[in-house]
């Protein structure tokens, strides 16, 4: 049984991994929430890039060696993770996610995309200095293959997000390449698009890949589909 970290993306919590987790049965796995994030009670507004990474760092340490999975924004947090502690992250995995090289941030590398993504249906948070999405207009933009009521329901769990966590780069060291890398390809990505996708993957090669024909959150729309992936990898 192989142990498992999920990281969720900007906006969101552990909870966008719950259709998931069951189809992970034979794993011992762990979704968490970011600092600043869901059942979190660090307020939102103190957060940067680096509280992520010691958050996720502290988890990882406290137990066995794991694969880390990170989804969208959760793919900075887990390159730089895997980058700090080679030795105690077995493989990663990015799922839509943001695969960066030192000194990339979510904005920057969203920047070199020919959309916007979801920026369109971002608004001032609660908070100075986060964020949240309008109901209404981002779900098209992240999981337009969901039903009505799962688009409801995952817009109502979604979190304020600290900008200063979006435009911290990335500190990624030469021990990065020492971990293994996977990537799963969304082709209907509203958010972080296809092409982007696959620069970054020419960028920072990963193997295996696995390519869905979905939107934005497979972990939602494909869940299945995404946990057979994770659960063919080689765990030792």
């Amino acid at each position: 049984m192989a142990r498992i970290i999920l990281i969720h993306g900007a906006w969101g919590n552990a909870a966008s991994w719950l259709r998931l987790i069951p189809f992970l049965h034979r794993h011992d796995v762990e979704a968490i929430d970011l600092p600043g994030h869901g059942a979190s009670p660090v307020p939102p507004e103190t957060v940067g890039m680096a509280d992520y990474v010691a958050h996720v760092e502290k988890v990882l340490r406290a137990g066995p060696p794991a694969f880390i999975v990170g989804h969208s924004m959760g793919g900075i947090v887990t390159a730089q993770v895997a980058a700090r502690n080679p030795d105690h992250v077995l493989g990663t995995v990015y799922v839509a996610a943001v695969l960066p090289r030192d000194g990339d941030s979510l904005l920057s590398l969203i920047g070199q995309q020919d959309t916007p993504g979801v920026s369109k249906a971002v608004r001032h948070g609660p908070v100075k200095g986060t964020t949240v999405l309008d109901a209404d207009l981002a779900p098209p933009m992240l999981f337009q293959d969901a039903s009505a009521q799962d688009q409801q329901d995952a817009m109502a769990a979604m979190s304020p997000q600290s900008n200063r966590a979006q435009s911290d780069p990335a500190q990624i060291g030469p021990d990065f390449d020492r971990v293994p890398r996977a990537y799963v390809f969304c082709t209907q990505d509203q958010t972080v698009t296809y092409p982007l996708q696959q620069q970054m993957v020419a960028a920072s090669p990963c193997d295996p890949t696995l390519t869905l024909d979905c939107g934005h959150v497979p972990q939602l729309t494909q869940p299945k589909e995404l946990a057979d992936f994770l659960n063919s990898l080689d765990h030792p």
